[in-house]
């Protein structure tokens, strides 16, 4: 049986003020992990932060340079506490997901963009359906875009408890797109495996054959 040939991964590398814009888009979210974790290494760091509303007021261009001069920390230091304040988020917000829900309907958010994902508790006035438009610009650092649409809604009962799981790809949404990709799975013009192998570009490559 022949190999399959493993495909090269898009991964996203965000620089370190795009992952402090992220974590800044959500303050509430600072807030909860500096009262939660008291002890991380960074709460003074982060403290200052909260206290200085990240920079919400500032009009000029914002480098860690100056936020390393302002807050008076080494350079290297704001470079890994602003990576771990926002994988900290994260952890906390998988680990403790009712710390992160306040009113509304309590939503999991599983995002894809490329190789690149990232999981979200997360609670909405509603329930977003499919093929909807989402503009989340927290989880940019770990998926590389902050805009996505709905791919499938899916809603878990157990023991008692529900759960809705909202599925998001990265970009915009093409109908077509997707109604060409059912017709081909249905109609074994594309192994059903090659929709979760392939990139997205090169089932557009094959769909564009089939059906040009």
């Amino acid at each position: 049986m022949p190999r399959i040939k493993e495909r090269e991964k898009i991964l996203h590398a965000p620089s370190t003020i795009e992952i402090f814009h992220c974590i800044s888009s959500m303050p509430l979210w600072s807030k909860i992990l500096f009262q939660e974790e008291p002890e991380k290494q960074y709460n003074q760091f982060l403290k200052w932060l909260i206290e200085n509303n990240f920079y919400k007021n500032l009009n000029k261009h914002l480098t860690v340079k100056k936020i390393a001069a302002d807050s008076k920390h080494d350079y290297s230091k704001i470079i890994k506490w602003i990576s771990l304040i926002y994988e900290d988020i994260l952890t906390l917000n998988d680990e403790k997901p009712g710390l992160f829900l306040n009113n509304g309907f309590a939503l999991s958010l599983h995002i894809k963009q490329h190789d690149n994902y990232a999981f979200i508790n997360i609670s909405l006035p509603y329930i977003p359906r499919e093929l909807e438009s989402f503009r989340f610009f927290f989880v940019k650092a770990k998926v590389g875009v902050d805009f996505f649409w709905i791919q499938k809604v899916e809603y878990e009962i157990d023991d008692n408890q529900n759960k809705v799981i909202i599925y998001l790809r990265g970009g915009f949404v093409n109908k077509y797109r997707e109604y060409a990709i059912d017709k081909a799975v249905f109609q074994g013009q594309i192994p059903w495996a090659d929709i979760y192998r392939k990139h997205d570009f090169e089932i557009d490559e094959t769909l564009k054959q089939l059906y040009k």
